[in-house]
């Protein structure tokens, strides 16, 4: 999401609440998660639960 001093900000894909991490803590999503998270947002969608 961005950086506030020496944090790195995240938030949750499709949106919520945001927060700091430090920078060494963080690392990019795997294929394997991304597909996860992808999938799970389309299936909350689909029942109504995302708007």
């Amino acid at each position: 999401m961005g950086h506030e001093g020496p944090y790195v900000q995240l938030r949750p894909y499709g949106g919520g609440r945001e927060w700091d991490a430090e920078p060494s803590a963080v690392r990019h999503a795997t294929q394997a998660e991304r597909i996860s998270v992808a999938t799970a947002y389309a299936n909350a969608r689909s029942r109504g639960e995302v708007p």
